[in-house]
């Protein structure tokens, strides 16, 4: 099985005032998601704290999200069935498959620091166990371990391992992974480097929710050989939303708060102790203005 090549939309996992999940949010927010271009939704990413819930609540959000998902037909779902263990995942990705989702996004075994033959023996198990096809996502900055360009490639021969989601921008580490994964799986790459990828042959990206407009509007460009547009796009998204990522402070409540400015939404706070700056929503307004300009 391959993933619809496109945007497939991560979702933030939306919380009432209380910290509980806010079904109703996250309908709205699957189906802002598909309104503005997503070609496929991603359940609880890192960026949806599946690891700040429980079994029970990560499976109410996997049902959510699926129900609204089928409503319009053709769109694939991915869940994020990553856990601590090899046997956590297993345990989540046959909830997911229980369910009916299409693949699944599995993170290395995080906390515990792991080397290449545990990280292989993790995928291989999932892989083997054949309940879902498998995403690789690569987040050195979240797992504590870092997929290099040859460790990649070995991995991409592991039948059930699908693709990859790439976080890194380093355009030399996006050359070598490519030409050591060779078309044996699609890389999907984060917005920051959405132009990057497609030149070198991604088949999309996966993309934080607030982006996924601009997203879907740089690939439309690319596609019809605008460059010049996608290179604006580019360049306005990466202005909107600054580089720093997993490993600043902050950042789990700041794309939150830049969740709910982006798409209208309110998704809540991050769950305790993670918090956003006083001034995070008043930064994404003004900065808004300027990327959807070009979209």
């Amino acid at each position: 099985m391959k993933l619809v090549h496109g945007i497939h939309a991560m979702l933030v996992t939306p919380f009432t005032a209380d910290y509980k999940i806010n079904e109703s949010a996250l309908r709205k927010e699957v189906l802002w998601a598909l309104d503005n271009g997503a070609d496929g939704i991603v359940a609880t990413p890192s960026i949806g704290e599946f690891l700040h819930l429980s079994e029970t609540e990560r499976t109410r959000a996997f049902e959510v999200t699926l129900e609204e998902t089928r409503k319009r037909p053709g769109v694939p779902a991915t869940a994020m069935t990553s856990g601590a263990t090899t046997l956590e995942t297993l345990r989540y990705a046959k909830i997911a498959a229980r369910l009916g989702y299409d693949a699944q996004q599995v993170i290395p075994p995080y906390y515990w620091r792991c080397g290449e033959a545990e990280v292989e023996r993790h995928y291989r198990m999932i892989a083997e166990a054949g309940d879902l096809p498998v995403v690789i996502y690569h987040n050195p900055a979240l797992s504590k371990f870092n997929i290099t360009p040859k460790f990649a490639g070995k991995l991409a021969t592991i039948p059930g391992v699908v693709a990859f989601k790439e976080v890194l921008t380093d355009l030399q580490h996006l050359e070598a992974l490519y030409d050591e994964v060779d078309g044996r799986a699609d890389i999907y790459n984060t917005f920051r480097a959405m132009l990057a990828g497609l030149m070198l042959g991604a088949a999309g990206g996966f993309i934080n929710i607030f982006a996924v407009p601009a997203a879907v509007a740089l690939l439309k460009a690319y596609k019809a050989g605008d460059y010049q547009r996608a290179e604006e796009i580019q360049r306005r998204l990466n202005r909107c939303f600054p580089r720093g990522g997993e490993e600043t402070l902050g950042h789990l409540g700041t794309t939150k708060v830049t969740a709910s400015v982006a798409t209208g939404i309110e998704m809540g706070p991050a769950r305790p102790p993670y918090m956003a700056p006083s001034d995070a929503a008043e930064r994404i307004r003004k900065r808004l203005p300027l990327l959807n300009e070009v979209i």
